[in-house]
């Protein structure tokens, strides 16, 4: 099965702790307060969907798939920081939230509708319609990809909500580069090396 981004180990076990915690600040866009590193998790159904008809043994992969929302992902997840990202997730202002919410839910109806189709066709038909399967992983990839470019127009640039005021948008801005900035003030205030 695919690995899940959420589920990844550091790869440099030299680095502190203060430093992959600065590192995951830079998984929240200060634009939006939220992290792209969610979306993952549908860039990974898009990528097995439409891989599928050229790589057969993927189906597996497809049927295990499961949406799952932005906290449940952080809650599994070992990224650094996901506590920090969780905090600002639950400080957005709820009509951000809400927004990216609704387009998040679109994803996952449409993601597993596509999965529930694709397995259908393939109980029923295995390798003998090829064309078929081609077919409606060509839509179901055109679909999710449109649904997906929303959401990560909203983590980009927080749009999507044009009644948030500004002075709303400046504060929550602020809040996003306050936390990011004591973590890195932290990080330089830890000792690098260990010394006897």
């Amino acid at each position: 099965m695919i690995a899940n981004h959420a589920d990844a180990q550091p790869q440099d076990a030299d680095v502190s702790e203060g430093e992959l915690h600065a590192r995951a600040h830079a998984l929240v866009n200060p634009a939006s307060g939220l992290a792209n590193d969610y979306l993952n998790l549908f860039n990974e159904v898009v990528m097995l969907i439409e891989q599928l008809p050229q790589m057969p043994e993927l189906m597996d992969d497809l049927i295990a798939w499961r949406p799952t929302t932005y906290v449940e992902y952080f809650n599994r997840s070992n990224l650094p920081g996901r506590e920090t990202t969780l905090d600002i997730y639950n400080g957005l202002d709820a009509r951000l939230r809400r927004k990216f919410e609704d387009v998040v839910a679109e994803l996952d109806r449409v993601a597993t509708g596509a999965v529930v189709s694709i397995r259908r066709h393939h109980r029923l038909k295995g390798a003998n319609d090829n064309d078929m399967l081609m077919q409606m992983c060509e839509r179901s990839g055109e679909n999710l990809r449109g649904i997906l470019k929303r959401a990560v127009e909203i983590v980009n640039y927080g749009q999507g909500e044009a009644d948030e005021d500004a002075q709303r948008r400046a504060d929550r801005l602020m809040r996003v580069r306050l936390a990011a900035a004591k973590d890195v003030d932290d990080f330089y205030k830890m000792p690098r090396f260990n010394t006897p």
